[in-house]
């Protein structure tokens, strides 16, 4: 934007200063050929030396002027309006340039706005203003937002409404399983055992549904406390290494005591938990999930979660934290992962003012770093 108005403006500056120059050269030329075919006999006593020449009169031939320098007061006077019209002339180019560049600051404010999240953000430019094709640019942003902004409020709607709607039909589900466990023979346990792991994998996700509706309707942290992350570490560490278990792996953890965080405990516990149990299902047996928390030279608390599994493409690190993404559609169903756990990881840690990335180590495995605001001892003392 700034280099697009500095254009403008050198732009309107030079043309102003070369038509300036081109006017008054022939403004000069026309005046001395005006004068010697309308005033003969002036011109006649100018070049006998019986007149002198006027002293306003710069454009004459050179066989016209005087012999010598110009006279002090003559470049005095040509001085001042110089610099009159190159006061007026520059301050009409700049007011015209930062006129012709307000659409696109306006353009570029709610591009930003836009690209951070807030659906809103509009440019202001009246649909029946007239303007130039930059207004008509940012009318049409304004609809391609309002568009935007309504499939995506539609879509949080839909999810939110059948997540909530999901949950009798699966609460009567689970009492019609329980009635047919009474009454059913051995041969049909196996069935039922399957019906109800599904239904159970169904709650879980229609509850991790409802907590990602929830994360992006504007959610905000109502109760808030100071966390021991050292010590949530180490109850997320214990529980997925006891889940880990029954596969042959292992939870490793490595902290650094006395990191504290602002946020809702229950939350922040989730959103760690996702990422290690994620990095359950894809490391091998044998091997093991690591867990890190370390504090950054940037104030955060920085938590490494790192496993042993086969990665994620380099084009997919980014899009792994949006709802129902999945690398590989076989692998992860047969892994059983919904594709929710992680992003609901990134708007808890959003909503907690931090960032979470991605990448593939060179030894092979996924990394998973968590980045969140510590607060300062004093503050928590």
């Amino acid at each position: 934007m700034k280099s697009l108005f500095v254009k403008l403006f050198i732009a309107f500056l030079l043309a102003m200063l070369i038509s300036g120059a081109v006017f008054f050269s022939l403004a000069f030329r026309v005046k001395d050929w005006l004068l010697q075919h309308r005033h003969p006999e002036i011109t006649q006593q100018l070049q006998q030396g019986k007149l002198p020449p006027p002293p306003d009169f710069p454009g004459m031939k050179p066989s016209f002027r005087p012999h010598g320098p110009l006279p002090i007061p003559f470049l005095f006077d040509l001085g001042v309006q110089a610099v009159i019209f190159l006061v007026v002339g520059g301050g009409i180019c700049y007011l015209l340039a930062w006129r012709l560049t307000a659409p696109v600051r306006q353009l570029r404010q709610a591009v930003q706005q836009l690209a951070d999240g807030d659906l809103t953000a509009r440019t202001g430019i009246a649909a029946g203003q007239q303007g130039d094709e930059i207004a008509d640019l940012g009318r049409d942003f304004d609809r391609m937002a309002e568009r935007i902004e309504t499939l995506l409020v539609a879509q949080k709607q839909l999810v939110r409404d059948i997540s909530h709607e999901l949950r009798s039909p699966l609460a009567r589900l689970q009492v019609a399983l329980g009635l047919a466990r009474r009454k059913a023979s051995a041969d049909a346990e196996q069935a039922l055992d399957r019906i109800e792991q599904e239904t159970g994998r169904l709650n879980g996700m229609i509850g991790e549904l409802l907590t990602l509706s929830l994360l992006d309707n504007g959610a905000t942290l109502s109760q808030t406390e100071q966390v021991d992350l050292g010590e949530l570490m180490d109850e997320v560490a214990q529980d997925a290494d006891f889940e880990a278990a029954g596969s042959a792996c292992q939870v490793l953890l490595s902290q650094q005591a006395g990191l504290q965080v602002t946020g809702n405990r229950e939350l922040l516990r989730r959103a760690i938990e996702n990422v290690v149990r994620n990095g359950l299902r894809y490391t091998g047996e044998g091997n093991a999930v690591e867990l890190l928390l370390e504090q950054s030279q940037q104030n955060h608390a920085v938590i490494r979660v790192r496993d042993h599994g086969p990665g994620v493409p380099e084009a997919m690190l980014e899009a792994i934290f949006q709802p129902f993404c999945r690398v590989a559609e076989a692998r992860d169903r047969q892994s059983g992962g919904t594709g929710i756990g992680l992003a609901i990881t990134a708007r808890a840690v959003a909503l907690h003012g931090g960032s979470v990335t991605a990448r593939n180590r060179p030894e092979g495995g996924l990394e998973v770093e968590i980045r969140l605001p510590v607060v300062n001892r004093k503050e928590a003392v």
